[in-house]
């Protein structure tokens, strides 16, 4: 029901009560538009934290989860765990891989930050037991980031109880680089070093070059490849 304001001039008296909020006061329902002030909380939290995501506060995480739950239409697991504060991991690893993927930069720097604040989480409400860890929170304690980026390969299945293990066999590194991951695990080092060979041979040093988009694109559909955290961590097909 509307409840009048005090002030019967007050451009907000078609407000409902319930969507009314105190200057400063943060909506983390998502039924108010606030942008400025979801901005402002999460500049708070990241400062706060010295820009670390494993130090980000919980309600600074929940402040950058509604941020991120609202610019995708449906609610999910980001608006549940803003709302709630319940973490789900699977669910919010793959629903922050969208906005890494698709998003500008600042959606990926707050998809990471939020990202290392879950790894340290245990599921579902805060003050759950630690005797009772599942698989995933498992393998978040044991790896970390990797096994992060690990969740988010669709094709996963995430309840197995062999999860660890087949992380550890699906599991080749974390590179900073396309070039890092050709340079160990093709044999491009020793293709560029032959061309130059010939090249120097028959004094033509420096007319062949490595087509780098094709490279980074044989790459790409010869391993699968989640960029989190700055790091490119790489999983056998």
């Amino acid at each position: 029901m509307e409840q009048e304001p005090h002030n019967a001039d007050d451009r907000d008296r078609r407000i409902p009560g319930r969507e009314r909020l105190q200057a400063g006061e943060v909506d983390l329902t998502g039924s108010v538009q606030q942008p400025e002030v979801l901005a402002d909380v999460i500049f708070d939290a990241i400062t706060e934290a010295g820009g670390v995501g494993e130090k980000i506060p919980d309600w600074g995480a929940r402040v950058i989860a509604r941020e991120l739950a609202n610019r995708i239409p449906v609610p999910g697991n980001l608006h549940h765990f803003a709302t709630t504060g319940s973490v789900e991991h699977v669910g919010l690893a793959r629903e922050l891989a969208i906005h890494a993927q698709f998003g500008n930069v600042q959606t990926r720097e707050l998809a990471d930050l939020l990202g290392l604040y879950l790894i340290k989480q245990p599921a579902g409400r805060a003050g759950r037991s630690a005797d009772t860890l599942t698989p995933v929170e498992q393998g978040l304690r044991q790896h970390g980031a990797p096994f992060w980026a690990f969740l988010q390969l669709t094709d996963i299945d995430t309840t197995s109880k062999e999860l660890l293990e087949r992380f550890d066999d699906l599991h080749i590194g974390s590179y900073e680089s396309i070039t890092a991951i050709a340079e160990e695990l093709t044999e491009i080092g020793e293709f560029t070093q032959a061309i130059e060979e010939v090249e120097s041979r028959l004094g033509f040093e420096g007319f062949a070059e490595i087509d780098q988009d094709r490279l980074e694109r044989t790459v790409r559909v010869t391993w699968d490849i989640v960029e989190f955290n700055g790091k490119l961590h790489v999983f056998m097909r």
